[in-house]
């Protein structure tokens, strides 16, 4: 009896080490595809992840911007156009103090605008990464979060169109930069934002004097 119970556990033995060996070699498998599948789509996810976050943060920005900035803001606070006695323009002279208040105004708008964003993650479908458009809305939703990095950088700009025969339309123009991070579970990226939002136009009847050219100096 002694006998055949010791022959019985021993038999055993074999049994629960091939278990652990096919539980190991399961483990490390699933590491290999695991690694090989994140290798071969966290490129393109990155690439996806980058450019939603820059429209996204683009639209929000300006959108804010032209909601809460530049609503109330008039072509004559930021400059006076000062003519001759023949009415044309000899001098145009720039308001840097209400300027410089317009750039630390947007900057703070754009920061809160960012936070304020970040509270929501983009949703890609996985299907988007093979880049087919049968399966771009197919498959898992990988999440995907934004945090503002920074503060944001805001300078003016003006510019210089033809309106018609003799006639230049002058446009202030604030430029905004600033730093998004795309944040997925083993991937991470910081995405610059860069655009203008047009604050102010007139139209210059006559030539352009030179002492406009040299703005914010």
């Amino acid at each position: 009896m002694f006998i055949r119970l010791k022959t019985l556990r021993n038999r055993r033995h074999p049994i629960k080490l091939n278990v652990y060996m096919l539980i190991i070699l399961i483990v490390i498998l699933n590491f290999i595809i695991f690694a090989f599948i994140e290798r071969q789509i966290a490129p393109s996810l990155l690439a996806i992840a980058e450019a939603r976050a820059r429209i996204i943060a683009t639209e929000a920005i300006n959108k804010a911007v032209k909601e809460r900035i530049t609503k109330n803001i008039k072509y004559t606070d930021l400059i006076a156009i000062h003519k001759d006695v023949n009415g044309q323009v000899t001098l145009i002279q720039i308001n840097t103090i209400e300027i410089n208040r317009i750039e630390t105004e947007t900057s703070l708008e754009v920061v809160k605008t960012l936070k304020e964003i970040s509270m929501e993650n983009i949703k890609i479908p996985l299907g988007l990464i093979t880049g087919s458009k049968i399966l771009s809305n197919m498959g898992p939703l990988i999440s995907v979060s934004l945090y503002p990095v920074g503060t944001a950088y805001v300078d003016t700009s003006e510019a210089f169109e033809e309106a018609g025969i003799n006639q230049t339309r002058h446009k202030i123009l604030l430029d905004i930069t600033a730093q998004v991070k795309i944040v997925q579970p083993l991937l991470s990226s910081k995405v610059e934002i860069k655009t203008s939002v047009p604050i102010a136009e007139t139209i210059i009847i006559g030539t352009v004097p030179q002492t406009i050219l040299d703005f914010k100096r």
